[in-house]
């Protein structure tokens, strides 16, 4: 878009150079009225004198592209008002009604400069432009990296926020599930420790029964043998 206006800025500049040379060249005496000469180039200098002789004397000595008004005219010459105020007589051959070539040249050689010049400043404008595009490409570009980095931190952020709310839902999941267990292992060791009295206690029994009935069984021998012994000595 930037090339695109200098470049439009450029063309205006040549038209516009170009639209004032054709009116200067082909359209001398616009804006000037009738009455309105020059001095031509066709000498280096036109003497105005106080009469219309060679004999009269000079007033001034006009260089070409002295503009005059002219007054009247009588016998090859032209009886002209300077811009001065001053009035004087000079052959009407030395007067035209445009500009002379070599005014017209300087001062379009002073116009081309002076577009020379505002072409240069266009140049220098549009390369200053081309050269702070390209920094603010370069610019965008960096911001567009950092932006794709920050936009990939965000999901692995996200994506790890994600992981963890997992893993802590997983970690309170367990924590629940290990304090079931630990109360079903305490009921379960509480069981244990009931039956294991309750077996040690039925053991104890049984070996106290087994002990008494020996004892028992014993007592009943021990009688036994003592009646059959008393039995014997009686026969």
């Amino acid at each position: 878009m930037t090339m695109k206006k200098s470049n439009r800025l450029m063309a205006q500049t040549l038209w516009l150079f170009a639209l004032t040379l054709l009116l200067t060249l082909w359209l001398p005496g616009t804006g000037n009225t009738a009455d309105t000469l020059y001095v031509s180039d066709t000498t280096l200098e036109a003497n105005l004198r106080s009469g219309t002789s060679q004999d009269n004397r000079i007033i001034g000595m006009l260089r070409p592209g002295t503009k005059v008004t002219l007054t009247s005219e009588q016998d090859g010459w032209a009886k002209v008002t300077l811009e001065d105020g001053r009035t004087g007589w000079i052959l009407r051959r030395y007067l035209s009604e445009r500009p002379p070539w070599r005014e017209t040249a300087e001062r379009l050689q002073k116009e081309n400069e002076q577009l020379r010049t505002k072409l240069n400043t266009v140049r220098t404008d549009y390369q200053r432009m081309m050269q702070k595009s390209t920094e603010l490409q370069k610019q965008m570009d960096s911001q567009q990296s950092e932006l794709l980095s920050a936009q990939s931190d965000y999901e692995e952020l996200k994506k790890s926020s994600t992981n963890y709310l997992n893993l802590k839902m997983a970690y309170e999941n367990l924590q629940n599930e290990a304090r079931q267990t630990k109360a079903k292992l305490d009921e379960l060791e509480k069981g244990y420790g009931k039956l294991k009295t309750s077996r040690a206690l039925r053991w104890f029994l049984s070996g106290a029964g087994v002990l008494i009935l020996g004892w028992i069984i014993g007592s009943s021998m021990a009688r036994v043998k003592r009646r059959r012994s008393s039995d014997y000595y009686k026969l």
